[in-house]
C-alpha cells in the first residue's frame, strides 16, 4: 500500500530522513496545496494565456480569476459569481483546465495523512473530507525566547548579526549550521556587509530578467532565434530556451510577452550555495542550528490576511470559509509556536530603513528588549574604517564627537575627504565610438545638460537612469493619451480612459480612488478644451507631432521633439500656428531663464513647430496648457474657476489682426489667460511679443541646442549644478545626488538681476 503524505516544503526533508532511516515504505509526498489543485482541477501557462486573451485582462488579474475558481457555489449570486461561473465555462469547453482522474482514483484506493499543518482551512476540508485520511499532529516544543533586540537602522541590526555570527565560527560552529530568516528589504544590505566582514552567504539570487540580452530577446519576440544568438552565456541561453518552449503553443510569442516577463524574472542563474543560507521560519531546523530572525516587525511577522480578496468576508461567510480575521488568529498561533520550536533563535527588529519607520511586531509581548547592543570591532577591519569615517562625518558636518572615535583614529588611518569627485574628461574619439556616431537629443535631454552637465552625462550617455515609472508619471501618460484621442469620430471618453488604464500595471486601491478622481476631472478637461475650440476659427491640428531636425555636425546629430498639440489655419499663402504643451504638473513660465539654457520647454517647441513642414508659417502664440491645479478663484463660480484654470498661458504675437485669427475672444479672452485690450492696446497684464521677438527666442534656442550639442561632443561634463538667486534649481529631485559628491565649489551661482544689467 503506498501513503500520501502531505506536509509543508519545510519539514520534508525531516520526514524523509526519517523515512530512510527507520522505514521503507513507498510515500508520495505533496503540499495541502498542490494535492487540493490535482485532486480537483489545475491550470498552466496555456490557460493562463487564452484567460487573457479571451478577457483582455493582465496576467495577475488572470491568477485572482484562476485561483477563485475553486470557490464557485450556488450560495451566493452576484456580479462576482457569476463571473467565475462564466469563465469557468469557457475553460471547461475550450479543455483549458487540467483534471487528472488517474491521480483522483489513485487517491481513492490509498490512505492521506496530513502532517506539519497547525491549521487545516474550511475549503481544504471541504475537498478532503470524503477521503480516508488522518492528521498527525506536529509536535511543538517549548524553548524560551528571552530577549529581542531593538535597533534604529537596518544596518545596525545587520552588524550585530554578523558580529554574533563570527563569534558563532570562531567558536567552532559549521557555518552550515547558521541559518538566516529575513524579508526582501534586507537582501541588498546583507549581501553588501557579510561582504565586506568576508562571510560567504547564499542570498542573492539574480533574475535572467536583469541580463541586456535576455530584454533584447523580449524587444525581438517575432525573431527570437536571430536574437538567442547574442546571448553567449550557454547557462543563460538554456534557460531562456526553456522558457520560451513553455510557449511552443502560440505562434506569435509577443501576444504572451506578459507572461513570457514574469516567467523570465522568476527564473534565476545557478549560484555557489556554499554558505550561510536563508531559509523560512516554515523550515524545519535541528537543536544544534543557530537561526538569526531578523526584521521581527509588525510589517512583516506574521504576514496577515486582509478583507481586501476577491471575495468579501461577508461572502466567505456565506460560503462557509474561513474570514480573513479567523485566518489571522490561526497564523498568529502558528507563527508563535514556530518560534518557540526553535532551540538557538535570536530574533531582532530595526525601526527604520530607506523604505520608512517600523514597529515591532506584538507576537512575543512581554519578552526583554534590548536595544543598547555595542557592536564589536574586532570582526573587520574594512567596517572598522567605514565607522571611522562616519564618526569623522559626524564630527566634521554636525561637531558630534563618538566616543569611539579617538579608539578607531589611533588603530586606522584614512584618507578621508582626499576624493575628487571632479569629472574626468573622456576622449572624444571614444565617445563617437561608444555612441555609434550617432547622438539623438531632446527637450529633456537639453534640459538635463543645462541644469548639470554631469546629470546629462550619468543619464543619457551612461544610461544609468532606469527607473519604472511612478504613478504620477503613468497620470501623465494617461492623461496625453485621451487628450490625444478626444477629437477622434469614435472617441468614447470611459471607453478611452478605461481601455488604456487596463493596459498598464496593476493600481493599488489608493491609486485606484485616485484615478477615479482623475477621471472625472479629466472628464472636464476635455469638456472644456471642446468648448474652448469654439473660440477659434482654427480648423486644423497635429497631436503629439513628432518633429527632427538634423544638426550639421562631427557625427549625425539628430534633435527631436514631440509636440503635445499645434493648431493652425491655412489663409493665402500663410500658415498661423499656435503650439500647445500640455502639463500635469507645477510648471511656470519664465523666459528670463532661457538665457542659462533652462525652462526652455515652451521655445523648444516653438523652435521645433517652425520646422514643420507647413508653408509660411507665422507664429500667433506658444502656451502651456494646465490640466489640474488645486487653487481656484473665490469671486467666481466653481466651474468657472475650473475653466478659468485651463486657459491658455504663454506669449501670444501682439499684432491683433494675426490674434483674432486664433481667439475671436481676444479683447476679453475666454481662451488665453490674462488676455485682455483696453482703448490703449493690449492690457497691462497680456504677455506679448513682437514678430521679431519670437524669431529671436527660435534663433536662441537654436543657439542654445548647438551649444549643448558642441559641448557634448567635445565630451564637456563637469559637475556644474546651476544656482539662480539663490534657488538651486538642478538638485533637488536629482536621482544622482548621491553619486556626484557634489562639493560647493561645483555649483555654479546666478545672480540674475545683476546678470541682466
Amino acid at each position: 500500500m503506498d501513503y500520501i503524505v502531505l506536509a509543508p516544503y519545510g519539514i520534508r526533508s525531516n520526514i524523509i530522513k526519517k523515512r530512510e532511516e527507520y522505514y521503507n515504505y513507498n510515500i508520495k509526498f505533496m503540499t495541502l496545496e498542490e494535492f487540493v489543485k490535482r485532486y480537483t482541477f489545475g491550470y498552466d501557462n496555456k490557460t493562463i494565456y487564452y484567460l487573457m486573451k479571451e478577457y483582455n485582462i493582465k496576467y495577475s488579474t488572470a491568477l485572482v480569476y484562476l485561483d477563485n475558481l475553486y470557490y464557485i457555489s450556488d450560495k451566493i449570486d452576484n456580479d462576482k459569481m457569476s463571473k467565475l461561473k462564466e469563465i469557468k465555462e469557457y475553460l471547461d469547453s475550450n479543455n483549458l483546465l487540467i483534471y487528472d482522474d488517474l491521480f483522483r482514483s489513485y487517491v481513492k484506493k490509498n490512505k492521506v495523512y496530513i502532517y506539519g499543518y497547525d491549521y487545516i482551512n474550511k475549503y481544504y476540508l471541504s475537498v478532503i473530507k470524503d477521503l480516508n485520511y488522518e492528521v498527525i499532529e506536529y509536535k511543538y516544543n517549548n524553548y524560551d525566547i528571552d530577549n529581542i533586540y531593538e535597533f534604529n537602522y537596518i544596518g545596525e541590526e545587520v552588524i550585530f548579526v554578523i558580529d554574533r555570527i563570527c563569534d558563532l565560527l570562531r567558536n567552532g560552529v559549521s557555518i552550515n549550521k547558521i541559518r538566516l530568516i529575513i524579508s526582501n528589504e534586507y537582501r541588498s544590505v546583507i549581501y553588501r556587509l557579510f561582504k565586506i566582514y568576508n562571510i560567504p552567504i547564499s542570498v542573492r539570487k539574480r533574475s535572467i530578467y536583469s541580463i541586456r540580452e535576455v530584454k533584447n530577446v523580449l524587444d525581438n519576440l517575432d525573431n527570437v532565434e536571430e536574437a538567442l544568438l547574442n546571448i553567449y552565456n550557454e547557462e543563460v541561453k538554456s534557460k531562456v530556451i526553456k522558457v520560451l518552449n513553455r510557449y511552443s503553443f502560440i505562434k506569435d510569442k509577443s501576444s504572451a510577452s506578459e507572461l513570457i516577463i514574469n516567467d523570465l524574472k522568476n527564473t534565476y542563474l545557478e549560484e555557489d550555495t556554499t554558505g550561510i543560507k536563508v531559509s523560512s521560519i516554515d523550515d524545519y531546523f535541528d537543536d544544534d542550528t543557530y537561526v538569526f530572525l531578523l526584521g521581527f516587525n509588525k510589517e512583516n511577522i506574521p504576514v496577515l490576511y486582509k478583507d481586501q480578496e476577491y471575495f468579501s468576508d461577508k461572502d466567505k461567510n456565506i460560503l462557509g470559509y474561513d474570514s480573513s480575521n479567523e485566518l489571522n488568529i490561526n497564523k498568529r498561533i502558528e507563527v508563535i509556536r514556530k518560534l518557540h520550536n526553535i532551540k538557538n533563535l535570536t530574533i531582532s527588529y530595526k525601526l527604520n530603513d530607506s523604505n520608512g519607520v517600523y514597529t515591532s511586531s506584538d507576537l512575543l509581548l512581554g519578552v526583554n528588549i534590548i536595544n543598547d547592543y555595542k557592536h564589536k570591532y574586532i570582526n573587520s577591519d574594512m567596517m572598522n574604517k567605514i565607522f571611522l569615517a562616519n564618526s569623522l562625518d559626524d564630527l566634521v558636518k554636525y561637531n558630534v564627537k563618538d566616543e569611539d572615535l579617538d579608539l578607531l583614529s589611533s588603530n586606522y588611518d584614512i584618507p578621508y575627504m582626499n576624493y575628487d569627485n571632479s569629472y574626468n574628461k573622456i576622449d572624444k574619439d571614444k565617445l563617437y565610438k561608444y555612441l555609434d556616431n550617432k547622438l539623438v537629443l531632446s527637450y529633456t535631454a537639453l534640459e538635463n545638460y543645462y541644469k548639470c552637465s554631469f546629470k546629462y552625462y550619468l543619464s543619457n550617455i551612461l544610461k544609468i537612469n532606469i527607473i519604472d515609472k511612478d504613478f504620477n508619471m503613468l497620470v501623465g501618460d494617461i492623461c496625453h493619451y485621451v487628450l490625444r484621442c478626444m477629437d477622434d469620430e469614435e472617441f468614447d471618453f470611459d471607453e478611452c480612459f478605461d481601455s488604456y488604464v487596463k493596459t498598464k500595471r496593476e493600481f493599488t486601491k489608493r491609486e485606484i480612488f485616485f484615478l477615479a478622481n482623475i477621471k472625472e476631472e479629466l472628464r472636464f478637461v476635455v469638456t472644456t478644451i471642446r468648448k474652448q475650440y469654439t473660440y477659434s476659427t482654427f480648423d486644423k491640428s497635429k497631436k503629439e507631432k513628432a518633429v527632427y531636425v538634423n544638426k550639421d555636425k562631427n557625427i549625425k546629430v539628430t534633435f527631436m521633439g514631440v509636440i503635445d498639440k499645434v493648431l493652425y489655419k491655412e489663409e493665402a499663402d500663410y500658415t498661423y500656428l499656435v503650439v500647445v504643451d500640455y502639463k500635469t504638473g507645477s510648471t511656470n513660465i519664465n523666459l528670463k531663464n532661457m538665457m542659462y539654457g533652462l525652462g526652455l520647454q515652451l521655445p523648444i517647441y516653438l523652435y521645433l513647430s517652425s520646422k514643420m513642414e507647413l508653408k509660411n508659417i507665422k507664429i500667433v502664440g506658444f502656451y502651456l496648457q494646465k490640466l489640474f491645479t488645486s487653487t481656484l478663484d473665490n469671486n467666481k463660480e466653481y466651474d468657472e474657476a475650473r475653466e478659468n484654470n485651463l486657459k491658455l498661458e504663454g506669449y501670444s504675437i501682439n499684432e491683433e489682426n494675426i490674434l483674432s485669427r486664433f481667439d475671436k475672444t481676444y479683447e476679453n479672452s475666454k481662451l488665453i489667460k490674462s488676455m485682455k485690450t483696453t482703448s490703449k492696446g493690449f492690457g497691462p497684464y497680456a504677455k506679448v511679443l513682437s514678430e521679431e521677438e519670437i524669431d529671436n527666442i527660435i534663433e536662441n534656442t537654436d543657439k542654445l541646442i548647438d551649444k549643448a550639442i558642441d559641448n557634448i561632443l567635445d565630451s564637456n561634463f563637469d559637475i556644474n549644478p546651476k544656482i539662480i538667486d539663490g534657488d538651486n534649481v538642478s538638485c533637488g529631485f536629482c536621482e544622482y545626488r548621491d553619486i556626484c559628491y557634489l562639493r560647493e565649489n561645483n555649483k555654479k551661482y546666478i545672480n540674475r538681476e545683476v546678470s541682466n544689467d
